[in-house]
């Protein structure tokens, strides 16, 4: 009564022009006038799910793995952080092809638009009375929920995220309003100097499938997936392996029996190797060119790359190490001593199923020919001479220490778990994640950089600006 007066309310509405009414000031200030009668509050109903005994299990290092009949429990104590975070994930089942670019990213986002039960709004409201919210994992290789709770609501996070992942509604109306943010979405990566070039030769290299199209889908492409394709996609993902982890300061023993108490009655599933591989689908060099009317032209290569269980990872990320970054050669030789540079990237790229090392390059439209030959040429020199051990020193002690800060969070630490058991080596990986950056030589680098740096093998995604005077 004291803050909320009508006459001291102001509000903004942001909406597509004649898509509906105005705001209104008069109608604005009357909503704080009358007092409103409140229902009694009715809190949504959380599914129950009792303890059971969870199976032995085995610890690696700081996880405990537990399987069950239909998923893997994977749980690590995470001491000073009163959260738990916890998430269950699957691999993906296939390929996607162009006609149906993005549909698994479609069917998990509307999948929390509702579940069992709750529809959008008591769904999250049952979230947020267990300390939390309730989130999305789309990747190229598997896709997810998660959620990060109080810790001693562990058991009802668990339930919740189970009757989301095995019962969605999926209703048309929400299929379809999430299928139009996501094709906002792909016009605004269409219109990004950095992330579309680099599209553009991902699906150069991988072709108009998988790999090679982006996990958001295409604008034109996304009108054609159905309601019912989004249903029948959403189907065929829930009849995969689980991967349920948990991080945060819990009790191990207690949460694996939570855990079991939910996905214990999965029918029996078998485990899976993450990533479908795919091949380079490209035998010379190629590129995928669009003209826009901009000052600049960006220029995006891709080259093979080891993939992500391939051990050379380790030398491909530390050649991006020392080629990348601000203090980095692509970034001495294009931009401080040539010029040529408005931005300069390298990365190493990994997935289940393929890898690349990539490198990226804005540049005036009328030096576009010495951008790319410059950088043709400092490629070669990884090629043709070991980095300096300062220069290795340095990548190794920027990634290792990296590896290290990203377990600051429970988050990143699920992450990591999720990442190592769906699509990596196994859980070892998680035992001291900045070791094999420790354990790269000059020579490491050398090898990697001769075996997938090889100009005849690379995509180019460009988009060509217009040069200085040139019409518009």
């Amino acid at each position: 009564e004291r803050y909320l007066g009508p006459e001291r309310v102001a509000g903004v509405v942001y909406q597509p022009e004649k898509a509906g009414p105005d705001l209104d000031g008069e109608a604005l200030r009357n909503s704080f006038r009358a007092p409103v009668a409140l229902a009694p509050s009715s809190e949504p109903a959380i599914p129950v799910f009792p303890p059971r005994r969870a199976a032995a299990g085995r610890r690696v290092d700081l996880v405990h793995h537990v399987p069950l009949p239909g998923a893997d429990l994977l749980i690590r104590r995470k001491t000073g952080v009163p959260a738990v975070t916890l998430g269950v994930y699957t691999l993906r089942a296939g390929i996607e092809n162009p006609e149906h670019a993005g549909v698994g990213a479609l069917a998990v986002r509307s999948a929390v638009r509702g579940a069992g039960p709750l529809d959008s709004g008591q769904l999250a409201f049952a979230f947020e009375r267990l300390g939390g919210a309730l989130g999305i994992s789309a990747s190229a290789d598997w896709l997810g929920f998660s959620t990060s709770v109080v810790a001693d609501r562990l058991g009802d996070a668990a339930a919740l995220l189970s009757t989301v992942r095995a019962h969605p509604r999926l209703d048309a109306g929400d299929v379809e309003r999430e299928r139009q943010l996501m094709i906002d979405e792909a016009l605004q990566v269409a219109d990004d100097m950095v992330r579309y070039p680099l599209q553009l030769a991902f699906g150069a290299a991988f072709g108009q499938r998988g790999y090679g199209l982006p996990v958001g889908g295409l604008a034109d492409t996304l009108p054609n997936i159905t309601v019912d394709r989004t249903r029948e996609y959403y189907r065929g993902m829930a009849e995969g392996r689980l991967a349920v982890a948990a991080v945060g300061d819990l009790d191990i023993d207690k949460t694996a029996d939570q855990l079991a108490g939910v996905f214990g009655d999965l029918p029996t599933r078998p485990s899976g190797t993450g990533g479908t591989v795919q091949p380079w689908a490209m035998r010379t060099a190629g590129a995928r060119v669009l003209e826009r009317a901009k000052a600049q032209t960006a220029v995006a290569m891709l080259f093979p790359g080891p993939t992500r269980r391939d051990p050379r990872r380790y030398a491909a990320e530390v050649w991006a190490a020392v080629a990348g970054g601000l203090g980095g050669r692509l970034f001495e030789s294009l931009r401080s001593r040539r010029s040529l540079a408005y931005t300069v990237i390298a990365s190493s790229w990994q997935r289940g199923g393929a890898g690349a090392m990539l490198t990226y390059i804005a540049t005036a439209p009328e030096r576009e020919a010495e951008a790319r030959e410059e950088m043709l040429k400092e490629l070669a020199r990884f090629v043709a001479e070991p980095v300096t051990d300062e220069e290795l020193n340095q990548a190794v002690n920027y990634l290792a220490g990296q590896s290290e800060v990203a377990r600051q969070s429970a988050g990143s630490v699920l992450g990591e778990m999720i990442e190592a058991w769906l699509v990596g080596t196994g859980l070892e990986e998680t035992s001291d994640p900045g070791r094999p950056y420790r354990e790269v030589t000059p020579e490491a680098v050398l090898e990697v950089a001769a075996e997938f740096l090889v100009p005849e093998m690379r995509s180019e995604g460009i988009i060509r600006g217009s040069h200085p005077g040139a019409a518009q």
